[in-house]
C-alpha cells in the first residue's frame, strides 16, 4: 500500500514539474501563415477591434478577387457581375457600408477588372466604394518611397477608414488580403492602438504578409516591415492625443 502511494505521489511531482520547465509551443510564424476567415464568403475578413472609439473595422481580401480572375475581359458577364453583386450584398447585411480597396488599376492592368467589377457591384449593393491605390513594389511603391512618403499614405487612407466608419462598417482590403493590407492594419495597430511595432509586425506575418518576397536584406525582414519601424519613431515625436483602442 505505502508503495502505491508513494509511486503516486512521484508521478504528480513529476508532471507538475514537467508541465512546468515543457518548452514553449507557441508556433512559429512561417511565410503565408494565417487565421481563418471571420467570414464564411469573404476570404481573410477579420475585425481590427476597437479604432479610435469605431468597433465596425474589418481587413480583408478581395471579396471578387476570384471572379475577376475567371474574367476574360475587363467586362464581367452577367452571371459574374450577378455573383459579385450578391457578396456585395452580404458584406452589406454584415453593416458594411464602405469598402476602401487599396489595389491600383493605374499601376496592375489585372487589378482594373477587379476593380471595376467590385466598384460596379458595390454600387448596386449600397455601399460606397473608394480606392487608395497602393503598390508593395515598382515605380512609386512601398519599395521606392520614403519613410515619410509611406507614412503620409498611411495616414491619407487610414483617414479615409475612420471618416467613412462615421457612417458604418468599413472593410478595407488588398488583393489577398495579406501585404498592402498588412501594412495599413500594422500603422492602425501601432497609430491607434498603441501597439508596440514588433507586435504589429508580427501579427502582419501571421495574417500572412509574405516578408521574403518584398525583402533587400535577404528575407530577414520586408521594405513594408523597415518603413513601419521607421514610422514607429516618427510616431513617438507626434503629439499624443488619442486614447488606447
Amino acid at each position: 500500500m505505502f508503495n502505491r502511494i508513494f509511486v503516486g505521489v512521484f508521478a504528480v511531482i513529476f508532471c507538475v514539474s514537467t508541465a512546468h520547465s515543457a518548452p514553449s509551443t507557441r508556433p512559429v510564424t512561417v511565410v503565408g501563415e494565417e487565421f481563418s476567415s471571420e467570414d464564411p464568403i469573404v476570404k481573410n475578413f477579420h475585425s481590427m477591434g476597437i479604432v479610435d472609439g469605431r468597433d465596425a473595422i474589418y481587413r480583408s481580401a478581395s471579396p471578387v478577387r476570384d471572379l475577376a480572375r475567371e474574367m476574360t475581359t475587363t467586362r464581367p458577364t452577367t452571371g459574374e457581375l450577378a455573383e459579385a453583386t450578391s457578396r456585395m450584398r452580404h458584406l452589406y447585411a454584415r453593416g458594411i457600408r464602405t469598402i476602401v480597396c487599396l489595389q491600383d488599376p493605374r499601376q496592375k492592368s489585372e487589378e482594373l477588372g477587379s476593380v471595376d467589377l467590385e466598384r460596379t457591384a458595390a454600387t448596386a449593393a449600397g455601399i460606397r466604394f473608394v480606392n487608395d491605390p497602393m503598390d508593395n513594389s515598382g515605380p512609386h511603391s512601398l519599395e521606392t518611397m520614403s519613410d515619410a512618403q509611406v507614412m503620409t499614405l498611411l495616414n491619407k487612407v487610414t483617414s479615409d477608414i475612420l471618416k467613412y466608419s462615421a457612417a458604418g462598417g468599413v472593410v478595407y482590403h488588398c488583393t489577398a488580403g495579406h501585404d498592402r493590407a498588412g501594412i495599413v492594419s500594422a500603422f492602425i495597430r501601432m497609430k491607434y492602438q498603441h501597439w508596440p511595432v514588433q507586435e504589429a509586425i508580427n501579427e502582419m506575418r501571421e495574417m500572412g504578409h509574405n516578408w521574403p518576397k518584398f525583402s533587400n536584406n535577404g528575407g530577414i525582414s520586408s521594405w513594408h516591415e523597415q518603413h513601419l519601424r521607421a514610422i514607429a519613431k516618427m510616431l513617438t515625436e507626434e503629439p499624443t492625443t488619442r486614447a488606447a483602442g
